[in-house]
């Protein structure tokens, strides 16, 4: 019998445990909630891609790189997490929804990418929230990651990252 798939997730380098593929389908609160994240990643990824050729200084552009591709090795991750409890995400959207209908300039490059870190951020709320054991810990580290990232392009930090607009008064 092979070794089951462990998943790492670049953005914290924990690694969940390993886990052998369910009989049972995980409860649809966590299924809902490791499909959103595998979405809000390739949205992210997206949006990295439209905003990044908007940023003005050569800095911000190697920033953005490097924010894509840890969302492109954040998605294998999590997408591996899925696997491991027996979903298949779908694959990525041809276009996603993004915030900010246009990025004409640096400023609304640098808006977009704080925008698409606060929608990644909240997926990863949300998979905490109904996480347990080594996934919510992985779950809140990429969130934590995302909020990083967030603070970086915003300028500065919310105090619930992950939850504007959720809560009254955020």
């Amino acid at each position: 019998m092979s070794e089951p798939r462990r998943s790492t997730s670049p953005a914290t380098g924990s690694t969940p445990p390993p886990t052998t593929r369910p009989t049972t389908p995980p409860p649809a609160a966590l299924a809902g909630a490791l499909l959103a994240a595998v979405e809000a990643e390739n949205a992210a990824i997206y949006g990295y891609s439209l905003a990044g050729a908007r940023l003005a200084s050569a800095h911000d552009r190697l920033a953005a790189l490097g924010d894509y591709d840890v969302h492109r090795a954040q998605l294998q991750a999590v997408a591996g997490w899925a696997a491991d409890r027996g979903l298949t995400p779908p694959p990525p959207a041809a276009v996603y929804a993004l915030p900010t209908a246009t990025v004409s300039d640096a400023a609304a490059a640098s808006g977009l990418l704080a925008q698409v870190e606060e929608s990644t951020a909240a997926r990863y709320a949300d998979l905490v929230a109904v996480a347990t054991g080594s996934l919510q810990r992985a779950a809140a580290l990429a969130l934590q990651a995302a909020a990083v990232r967030e603070a970086r392009w915003r300028g500065g930090c919310v105090a619930f990252p992950g939850l504007v607009g959720r809560l009254p008064g955020l």
